[in-house]
């Protein structure tokens, strides 16, 4: 073989081994960093994803310290904090900037826990396809009837920030939720 194939498949068996070792580690795609969130404005825009877990110990008095870290490793309970930063680098100001992040599989929102400056906060339980707000989403009943339900929290696949001002030059948004790792 190729010294290039055998390299893609070291990475690969490195990876298939990484799984079976329990918990997700964080040079993984999935879940707590898959995939920058997608983007859209009148102009360029940068973005960034920070991830973080809530650690609690306890302290040397026997009170509990609770801090955020880095999301290097997420076992089965964790919670999670997102931050998508989105950075105007240009020289105008860009408006109509639409955010969406997908929840990676496992990664279930946090009720109330999505922010953003001046943004209305949608939700998805469609794969993407269609978005509103909590109050306005629902599903299918299960019980075969033309009745629909309120939308449950676990089924959001997408959160959707949608900004109301532009963005000035040089400036940054933070946009924030909570998850937890199932």
């Amino acid at each position: 073989m190729k010294p290039v194939r055998l390299a893609v498949l070291a990475l690969c068996l490195a990876a298939l081994v990484a799984g079976w070792a329990g918990g997700i580690a964080a040079d993984e795609p999935d879940p707590a960093t898959q995939g920058v969130a997608e983007v859209t404005g009148s102009g360029p825009l940068e973005t960034a994803i920070e991830v973080q877990k809530l650690e609690v110990r306890e302290g040397s008095g026997g009170e509990e310290i609770r801090r955020w870290i880095a999301a290097d490793r997420l076992n089965t309970g964790d919670e999670i904090h997102y931050t998508v930063r989105i950075r105007n680098a240009g020289k105008q100001p860009v408006d109509s900037i639409v955010v969406t992040k997908r929840l990676p599989f496992g990664v279930k929102y946090l009720r109330n826990s999505a922010s953003g400056p001046a943004a209305e906060v949608q939700f998805s339980i469609d794969g993407g396809r269609t978005f509103a707000t909590p109050d306005a989403l629902s599903r299918a009943a299960s019980d075969g009837r033309n009745s629909a339900r309120r939308a449950l929290e676990g089924e959001y696949t997408h959160v959707r920030w949608v900004l109301s001002k532009p963005l000035r030059p040089n400036s940054t948004a933070l946009l924030r939720f909570r998850a937890t790792f199932s």
